[in-house]
């Protein structure tokens, strides 16, 4: 354990290492003035200075209110009979080739980066549908002074790490009233698309942004966005006007958007002195207020005049025609076709389903989709279905039916569960649930003890024995609430039904264990748990509360009892368990997920199956966006049985620039984060296993690689591999 403990120090140190910066100069010998011939080497100077501002700025505005004026334009150049699916993936309205429209939004922003928005007023050729209305909302959120932008998903060229990232260059010198205007051409280090090109217009003396105008790509489009800053002293680092330009391409359809955006404002605060910035700092909670909003209902306002007076530039000849063309709200054209209705069919079958009617929302993944296929080394290919459906009820209570069921191939294994939920006091997340289905084939601590007594046989191998004697049906019912802010009570009653797989095993591995294959097991288990966050930020969406994010850890706590002759139930013993894992921002993209937590079988009384709730096999690969990972990827499930107790660890390093940036630089072009895994075991029949691995993905697919090791001897290999597509 010590050695694995240094390894993992030096593999964290390493890749949590940043890029160094190549420039020669430091904050504290930055000169005084820059001088009028300006050389290459200048441009560091310049860009020190800017990024010392935009440390500053970033936090000084505390809230702001504008309404903005936002003229858009949309035009399909290509399109196929694919479209139908290509609104899955980029905002597009399918009813017509080429629409304008104009909207009127109030906006308001809170420090550090919530942004909520109020559509006021929406006209065009073509109302645009909601999704549109978002994908322009989305471009608004951005700070110019950020490290980072659009969710997170950029990064910025006036953060601190700046160099590490791009090469800066001065393209031109102009003077403009009386002001001195740099013109800094920035372009980055390597292929990403978390990086950007463009240039930044400084002004000389104050080192404040004038202008920014940068191009990139964001999910399947490419884009460019330009940001002129306002002149005024009160609000001169906030954007004035901006222009923005997407080309969607994919499935051989081609469509482009374009939007221009005028800024009134009408209040901004900035934060005078030190301690507006430190009550700033001891900011509520409660993030309600944040939440991003667009109008629920479009408030369609065609009057001539109100239009006149909200724009900046007239109409141009080609948006006067447009307008003339009004189609008015709709979404399709008839069905007349049969490859239409064909279509229609077709992708009902093969995509993911949404629909709403009487405040019931359902979603289902479609029963031909490809994109619910996934792959890893232990199980095969496997496929899977799930089914939500949402009933809101009144006072904010809810009910939610989610079945879902898999097949493993290489397995030749279903697995299937269905809950139900209640969401009986949303302000305290209470919650009653009910749950059926079936769990991993296993075999019970009798097994447990014969095969611990022939682990002592260094030639020992479970491939020598067919282990899988017991296939395993649960039913349980769980109350969940929030006793206070953070900390939340779990209590739940578990009835588990293991039958054989099989009344005769095919090796016989000892008379007092084949007798026990021909007998069922049952057991009632009530169990109490405990989940804590300190500093939990949340919202209130009307009276359900919703948790968003933390800066400490979760730590849980979960201790159970099986109780002997309920419902003819064998089981008579205990169980313990306690996990910790958080998720630390490193900045810049990068962050560090660890998963730490142990558990032991107590009062062992009775026969039982060793079933823990935070060690156990995943069938079926996860999402991208899962948050915490902690599993075994290549571990044989027969160990996740084979001791009744266990101590597990895993950590999760995620950065965009990783070890692409050192190889194939087309490659990383199309890649949004790397991760690099580590994940340590012990248990008494299995004290010292590990697996590192490493993995990429986009918005399309998520891949890794996996190295196994027992006593850090080489064991196995193996890939990991799911969509991400309509997920």
């Amino acid at each position: 354990m010590k050695n694995t403990v240094v390894i993992l120090a030096v593999f964290f140190y390493t890749v949590s290492a940043p890029l160094k910066a190549k420039d020669t100069y430091g904050n504290d010998c930055l000169p005084d003035h820059i001088p009028d011939t300006v050389s290459l080497s200048d441009v560091d100077i310049i860009m020190r200075r800017v990024i010392d501002n935009a440390a500053k700025f970033q936090t000084q505005l505390i809230r702001s209110e504008a309404e903005i004026y936002i003229k858009g334009r949309a035009e399909i150049l290509k399109q196929n009979i694919l479209m139908r699916l290509a609104h899955h993936l980029f905002p597009v309205n399918r009813r017509t080739k080429d629409m304008v429209f104009e909207m009127v939004s109030r906006t308001k922003f809170e420090a550090p980066n919530h942004y909520l928005h109020d559509i006021q007023a929406v006209n065009g050729s073509t109302i645009p549908n909601k999704d549109k209305q978002q994908e322009v909302l989305f471009f608004l959120n951005m700070n110019t002074y950020a490290p980072t932008t659009l969710d997170d998903e950029i990064v910025m060229p006036v953060g601190k790490k700046a160099f590490a990232y791009y090469h800066f260059e001065i393209m031109g010198i102009e003077e403009r009233e009386e002001r001195t205007i740099y013109r800094i051409r920035f372009s980055p280090k390597q292929l990403s698309q978390k990086l950007i090109t463009g240039d930044l217009y400084v002004v000389g003396g104050s080192w404040i942004i004038d202008k920014i105008d940068f191009s990139g790509r964001y999910s399947f489009a490419d884009f460019s966005l330009t940001i002129t800053c306002g002149q005024k002293s009160d609000y001169f680092n906030l954007p004035d006007v901006a222009d923005l330009y997407l080309r969607y391409r994919i499935l051989g359809n081609v469509v482009v958007s374009s939007y221009h955006f005028d800024f009134t404002y009408k209040s901004v605060v900035w934060a005078q002195d030190e301690e507006e910035k430190r009550k700033k700092q001891r900011r509520s909670l409660d993030l309600t207020r944040y939440f991003k909003l667009s109008s629920d209902t479009v408030p369609i306002i065609s009057d001539t005049a109100y239009w006149q007076e909200k724009r900046c530039l007239p109409l141009t000849t080609e948006e006067k025609r447009l307008y003339e063309t009004t189609t008015g709200p709709g979404l399709d054209d008839p069905d007349t076709t049969h490859i239409t209705k064909y279509m229609k069919l077709t992708e009902k079958l093969t995509n993911s389903m949404h629909l709403n009617f009487n405040n019931t929302r359902v979603r289902y993944s479609g029963i031909l989709n490809p994109f619910q296929l996934g792959y890893s080394k232990r199980n095969g290919i496997s496929y899977k279905q799930r089914l939500r459906i949402n009933k809101d009820l009144p006072n904010d209570r809810s009910l939610y039916f989610r079945p879902e069921i898999g097949y493993l191939f290489k397995r030749k294994e279903l697995y299937y569960k269905a809950i139900a939920e209640w969401h009986y006091l949303p302000e305290k997340i209470g919650s009653v649930s009910a749950s059926f289905g079936n769990g991993n084939q296993s075999y019970s601590s009798e097994m447990m003890k014969a095969i611990n007594e022939q682990l002592k046989d260094s030639l020992f191998n479970f491939d020598d024995l067919n282990l899988q004697y017991f296939r395993h049906y649960y039913m349980e019912v769980t109350n969940r609430v929030e006793l206070f802010h953070g900390f939340q009570l779990t209590t739940s009653l578990t009835y588990n039904r293991r039958i054989p797989v099989k009344r005769k095993p095919d090796k016989e591995v000892g008379d007092d264990v084949t007798e026990l294959i021909y007998e069922n097991y049952n057991d009632f288990t009530p169990s109490i748990g405990i989940t804590y966050t300190p500093r939990q930020y949340y919202r209130m969406n009307g009276k359900r509360k919703e948790y968003i994010r933390s800066d400490y850890p979760t730590i849980s706590a979960e201790m159970a009892r099986a109780i002997p002759g309920v419902w003819n139930g064998d089981g008579d013993f205990g169980r313990i368990e306690l996990d910790i894992h958080q998720m630390i921002s490193l900045g810049l993209l990068r962050r560090l997920n660890y998963h730490i937590s142990g558990g032991t079988y107590t009062r062992q009384k009775s026969t039982y199956f060793a079933d823990f709730r935070y060690f156990t096999r995943r069938n079926f690969p996860d999402s991208w966006d899962d948050q915490i990972g902690g599993v075994f990827n290549l571990l044989k499930s027969e160990w996740f049985n084979a001791s009744d107790k266990y101590v597990q660890a895993h950590f999760m390093y995620q950065s965009p620039f990783i070890l692409l940036q050192f190889l194939e630089k087309t490659a990383s072009k199309h890649v949004f984060f790397e991760r690099i895994y580590f994940s340590q075991l012990w248990t008494p029949a299995l004290p010292n296993y590990m697996e590192i691995g490493y993995g990429l993905g986009n918005h399309i697919f998520n891949i890794a690689a996996f190295a196994g090791f027992d006593n850090f001897k080489y064991q196995s290999f193996g890939l990991k591999f799911a969509f991400e597509l309509f997920n």
